[in-house]
């Protein structure tokens, strides 16, 4: 979903879309912060008569074009994001307001460069203790600087320091959003009911058959403890170190042997069960990116957090994982982090303790629910170094 438009830092503050000057600079009282309760209509003229081009919720960044008389008072003409049209003078806040208000609402983001991996560490030093690594083109929020280190938050539950050396950081500003754009959100959120409502479907069939077929496997199910993160040198100032590399799945699949005889008809159905739960979960999980983050919250439309998301998406298939990314690393079947598949779990660790999950959806990419910024979302795998990986499918 679209609503967030990044923008590079200029000095501590910013542009959007190249329209906002730096703030306290000439013509910063051309900056506007929309002040709606729910959504405000853009139109094409001043008058609530003209057609809809769009739509602009609140804490919104705009930049004034013109100021006009229209119905019933003052109106804006505001391009925000691809949106340019009219809008009641009323619903936004400008001048040293809008500046000071762009701060509060405006997220500033860091991206990993420079190195393959990098150290987060626990104080701002590089002797300071190593709590993960972080890939190349991973992005974090950074919350404040201290010295030659940015303060960063990787997800919710993990704060470190990074080198300003190794990364870039950029600001993201929420944007109205066209008519043509909310369509085409919708088109996508409906595609992505209809991909699931198939996986799903295909589940169905797939064990329909087995039962058919009258051979069922009991599934296995193995607990382990939580291991101590595997990555985690404390010494030296080097920060290019290797990380364990996430295997797509047809990598997988080339390297899996199997019966010179070919598989049975009782084994084939259950492959067919355990491919088509995979792709089913993977497509359920997928129908709510973009839905909000809300640390202890276990709703995929209102709110979860990183274990209540994984909770929530398999407790629809009937697979009981425990509420906390601890607890699930002990659940399934361990498996190796370069062998994992679509549907496996990915675990993540903050020092010597998990503290993070995703959902492995192919492709080198996890879905997960990582902050209220960014909500539930994409990420690479290996975008911090995984520690840990389950499967509930083998």
């Amino acid at each position: 979903m679209k609503t967030w438009k990044k923008v590079l830092i200029i000095g501590s503050l910013c542009t959007l879309a190249g329209a906002f000057t730096a703030l306290g600079a000439p013509g910063y009282e051309n900056i506007a912060v929309s002040r709606v309760s729910g959504s405000v209509n853009i139109r094409t003229e001043a008058n609530t008569s003209s057609t809809v081009v769009g739509k602009i919720n609140n804490d919104c960044a705009a930049e004034i074009l013109e100021t006009v008389e229209g119905e019933g008072g003052q109106w804006y003409k505001i391009r925000s994001g691809s949106v340019t049209g009219y809008i009641k003078a009323e619903y936004f806040v400008t001048g040293e307001a809008a500046a000071a208000k762009a701060k509060e609402v405006g997220h500033t983001y860091g991206t990993i460069k420079g190195a393959t991996t990098v150290r987060l560490r626990e104080t701002p030093d590089l002797n300071g203790r190593t709590l993960t690594l972080l890939s190349q083109g991973a992005i974090c929020s950074v919350t404040g600087q201290e010295g030659d280190f940015y303060k960063v938050a990787v997800d919710t539950d993990l704060e470190g320091y990074v080198s300003k050396e190794y990364i870039e950081t950029e600001t993201e500003f929420k944007e109205a959003v066209s008519t043509e754009e909310e369509q085409a959100q919708a088109e996508e959120k409906a595609q992505a009911q209809k991909e699931a409502d198939a996986a799903i479907q295909a589940l169905e069939q797939a064990k329909a058959q087995q039962q058919d077929s009258g051979f069922s496997s009991a599934s296995k199910k193995t607990s382990s403890g939580i291991p101590v993160i595997e990555a985690n040198p404390e010494k030296g100032t080097q920060e290019n170190v290797a990380a364990p590399v996430v295997s797509k799945p047809e990598d997988v699949a080339k390297n899996t042997q199997t019966d010179s005889n070919g598989p049975s008809a009782g084994n084939e159905d259950s492959s067919k069960v355990v491919s088509a739960s995979r792709n089913a979960v993977v497509a359920y999980a997928k129908q709510f990116l973009g839905n909000p983050y809300v640390y202890g919250g276990t709703s995929l439309t209102n709110g979860a957090d990183c274990s209540g998301f994984v909770m929530s998406v398999f407790s629809h298939f009937g697979i009981s994982t425990g509420r906390s990314s601890r607890e699930q690393a002990g659940k399934g079947k361990t498996i190796s982090v370069n062998e994992v598949q679509p549907g496996d779990l990915l675990f993540y660790a903050g020092g010597d303790y998990i503290n993070h999950v995703g959902i492995y959806v192919g492709d080198g990419k996890i879905i997960h629910a990582s902050n209220p910024a960014t909500g539930i979302c994409y990420a690479p795998a290996n975008y911090r170094t995984p520690c840990k990986a389950i499967s509930f499918f083998d």
